[in-house]
C-alpha cells in the first residue's frame, strides 16, 4: 500500500477515535448532569416535605392548646362537622406555607370498637335502620356479628368458622385483625360491608383504642334517632333545642333530658375526650394533611392533660 493512503488511513482511524472518545464523554457529562438534576429536584421535594410537615405541626399545637383550656366547651359549627377552624391571621405564618386546619370532634360518631360492649349492640343496629339501605333485621344482626368477630381477640383452637373460610377464599386471601380497629377503612374488609353500606355508615364512624359515649352535643341527627331505642323527629329537635348553641353544659341539664327521653346514661357524654385536628399545608404544587388524634383528659382536680394518640399524613 502507498505510505500516502497508509497516513490517510491512520489519520481516518484517529479521527474516528476522538469523535468515539467525545461521545463517551459528552455521554456521561449528560448523565452526570441528569443525575445531578435529579439530586438537586430530590433534595427540593426532601426540604419542601418537611417544611411542609413542621408547618402542619402548628395546627397541631394549636388545636392542643385550644383543647388544654379548663373550662372550654365546642358545639358543631357547621354542617361538616368541625368544631374550630385554625385562625387565619395564622395561615401564612410559616414563610412561602399556607396553612389550614380543622378540629373534629372524634365522640360526635360511633366508634366502632364500642361493639365489644353489647350494650352498644342496639345503638349500632339502629344506626344501621337510620341509612335507609335495604337490609332485614337479619342481615343487620349478621353485620354486627361480622364486625364483633373481627374485633374480638383470637381463640386458640377455634379453628375455621364461616368467617374465616370467607376470608381465605377472598383474592388476594386475608386473616381477620381479632384487635380493635385503627381505621375505618377496615371496616371495608369485613364480611358483609359492600361499597355502599361503606359509604352510607362512614360519616357517622370512627375508631378509637378504648369504648367511648357518644357526645349529644356534636352528635348529627342520623346518630341522634339511633340513641336508646331509637328516636323519633320531635325527640331528636327537642335535643337539638336543648343544647342551642351553646350545647347541654350542666349534668343535671343532660339528666333531666335523658329520664325524659328513657336514654341509657353511661353511653352519653356532653364532654368528650378523643378529638381530631386536620392540618392542610401548602407549597407551590405541593400538598400534605396531617391528621393527629388528640386526648384531652381531666383529672377529681379538673386539671387538663392533652396529648397526641397517634398522628398520620395524607390519610386517618
Amino acid at each position: 500500500m502507498p505510505q500516502a493512503s497508509q497516513h490517510q488511513t491512520k489519520r481516518g482511524s484517529a479521527l474516528l477515535s476522538a469523535l468515539f472518545i467525545m461521545t463517551l464523554v459528552a455521554i456521561a457529562a449528560t448523565a452526570m448532569s441528569t443525575r445531578l438534576q435529579l439530586d438537586i429536584y430530590r433534595t427540593g421535594l426532601t426540604l419542601t416535605s418537611d417544611k411542609l410537615y413542621l408547618a402542619s405541626q402548628a395546627v397541631t399545637f394549636w388545636a392542643m392548646d385550644a383543647l388544654s383550656i379548663k373550662n372550654i366547651q365546642f358545639k358543631v359549627s357547621d354542617k361538616s362537622g368541625d368544631l374550630a377552624d385554625f385562625p387565619p391571621h395564622l395561615q401564612h405564618l410559616y414563610p412561602d406555607v399556607v396553612m389550614k386546619g380543622k378540629l373534629y370532634d372524634m365522640q360526635s360518631q360511633f366508634n366502632l370498637n364500642n361493639l365489644q360492649d353489647k350494650k352498644y349492640h342496639l345503638l349500632f343496629f339502629k344506626l344501621l335502620e337510620n341509612m335507609h339501605i335495604k337490609m332485614s333485621t337479619a342481615e343487620r344482626k349478621l353485620i354486627i356479628d361480622a364486625i364483633l368477630y373481627w374485633i374480638s381477640p383470637y381463640q386458640p383452637g377455634r379453628g375455621h368458622d364461616v368467617y374465616l373460610d370467607f376470608y381465605m377464599k377472598q383474592n388476594p386471601s386475608y386473616l381477620p385483625a381479632h384487635q380493635p380497629m385503627q381505621s375505618i377503612s377496615e371496616l371495608r374488609l369485613v364480611r358483609g360491608i359492600n361499597t355502599g353500606l361503606y359509604r352510607a355508615l362512614s360519616p357517622n364512624i370512627m375508631v378509637l383504642p378504648e369504648i367511648t359515649p357518644i357526645n349529644i352535643n356534636t352528635a348529627s341527627k342520623t346518630l341522634l334517632m339511633s340513641l336508646g331505642n331509637g328516636l323519633n323527629g320531635a325527640q331528636v329537635e327537642e335535643v337539638i333545642r336543648a343544647r342551642g348553641e351553646k350545647g347541654i353544659t350542666t349534668m343535671e341539664k343532660l339528666a333531666e333530658l335523658l329520664q325524659k327521653l328513657d336514654l341509657p346514661r353511661d353511653q352519653i357524654t356532653i364532654e368528650s375526650t378523643y378529638y381530631l385536628s386536620v392540618a392542610t399545608v401548602s407549597s407551590g404544587d405541593l400538598n400534605l394533611v396531617t391528621y393527629a388524634v388528640i386526648k384531652r383528659s381531666k383529672d377529681h382536680q379538673g386539671h387538663v392533660t392533652v396529648g397526641i394518640v397517634r398522628e398520620s399524613l395524607n390519610t386517618i
